[in-house]
């Protein structure tokens, strides 16, 4: 008869210090330290720990990607409220994230953990924490006159690690934006410390701004300004410090060579810059200053997606009609959109997967750590009911 298999002493076992350097270091994606939380009590305990929790993050440094959230057009909806806010996973294991209870509402913008909220009818923005659930409500500019919106989340925190800012203090740029014999753009600024808007500053643009595509480098904010007219050729600035609107030209040609449009981002080499597909190729473009202080526009990089790498078969013309919809700066992946369905590519690795089926609405990357609030306890409890766990 061969002896019973018996688990080792605790006695036997490295003390909770030497677990904690393995646990430290795996991956960031949810799905390894959920795994881990499995083995035992003893590293569910370990998991769970605030302390753990913040070495984990300030080792790892960079958020790993969960998701994108998107605005879907819905009949179901007032006719004022005509989008719904839906969560598209991209991480494994996925929850479920869903807006704040109540609210009626589309999302304006992703920052480190936290996502900005816009009710039409209430004209009331909400910064939302989906890993904590926190809120905070904060009222629009009273003077709003626009019936069209954009704006940007920002982290004021006076630090430059923005791996757990969910607490710190934040920014909002606002933007209002009005046609009528031509269209005219005002920005206006809220700081959470003062909890108060500062003054108004106004432009006339060529066209719209489009509401998906801002994105901060160094002090400044940047918008794409909608093709629809035929001098809509630039982009929108807000510097921070000023508080001062500016438009910036694109390069000569930008809407005959990238007719399905193009995103504004953070270039590669740290300063503004721009992607558009072309035919089977994706441009990575970037603002330069010369030695003699002009500026210009530099194209950096060239992408073949034909050679992109990609763990599914690829099917007939993947990305015919492609655009480049969004980009996460923090995790180098890039958001494509094609008639056969959203894919996300990673500028660095050149890694391709398909994450949706077509559609149309705009994406906002969604990035955080997986280590905190109740969406954690919920996915270990379901884990420890499905699977238990060993004493150790």
């Amino acid at each position: 008869m061969s002896a019973l298999h018996c688990s080792p002493s605790p006695a036997d076992l490295p003390p909770d210090h030497i677990f904690q350097e393995v646990l430290l270091r795996l991956p960031p994606d949810p799905r390894f330290l959920l795994a881990a939380s499995l083995v035992c009590k003893r590293w569910r305990r370990l998991v769970r720990s605030p302390a753990f929790l913040r070495r984990f993050r300030a080792f790892h440094r960079t958020p790993p990607m969960l998701g994108f959230f998107q605005n879907i057009w819905t009949l179901s909806c007032l006719p004022a409220q005509g989008k719904r806010i839906h969560f598209v996973p991209t991480a494994s294991p996925a929850a479920r994230i869903s807006p704040p209870p109540g609210f009626l509402g589309l999302v304006l913008d992703c920052c480190h953990g936290r996502v900005l909220l816009y009710s039409y009818s209430n004209k009331e923005l909400l910064v939302w924490d989906p890993m904590t659930g926190d809120t905070r409500c904060v009222s629009a500019p009273a003077d709003l006159v626009g019936e069209d919106v954009a704006a940007a989340l920002l982290c004021a925190a006076a630090h430059g690690d923005h791996t757990d800012c969910h607490s710190s203090p934040f920014q909002i740029i606002f933007l209002d934006c009005k046609e009528d014999d031509e269209c005219q753009v005002s920005a206006c600024v809220y700081s959470s410390e003062t909890d108060a808007w500062a003054s108004w500053a106004a432009i006339t643009t060529p066209s719209l701004v489009c509401s998906d595509s801002s994105t901060l480098v160094g002090n400044s904010v940047y918008w794409k300004i909608d093709f629809a007219e035929e001098d809509s050729n630039h982009i929108l600035q807000f510097e921070l410090c000023s508080q001062r609107l500016g438009l910036i030209e694109l390069p000569e040609g930008i809407r005959e060579n990238y007719m399905s449009d193009i995103h504004v981002m953070l270039a590669e080499d740290g300063g503004v810059g721009f992607a558009g597909v072309n035919y089977s190729s994706i441009h990575l473009w970037s603002r330069r200053i010369d030695s003699e202080g002009v500026a210009g526009w530099a194209l950096l990089r060239m992408i073949d997606m034909d050679r992109l790498t990609m763990s599914g078969p690829r099917t007939g013309d993947m990305f015919l009609w492609s655009s480049v919809v969004a980009f996460d700066r923090d995790s180098d992946e890039l958001f494509l959109q094609a008639e056969s369905g959203i894919f996300m590519i990673n500028i660095s690795s050149l890694q391709l997967r398909k994450v949706l089926e077509a559609s149309g609405s705009a994406i906002y990357p969604y990035t955080s750590f997986y280590t905190r609030g109740t969406i954690l306890q919920r996915l270990i409890i379901l884990m420890y009911v499905f699977g238990g766990y060993m004493d150790c």
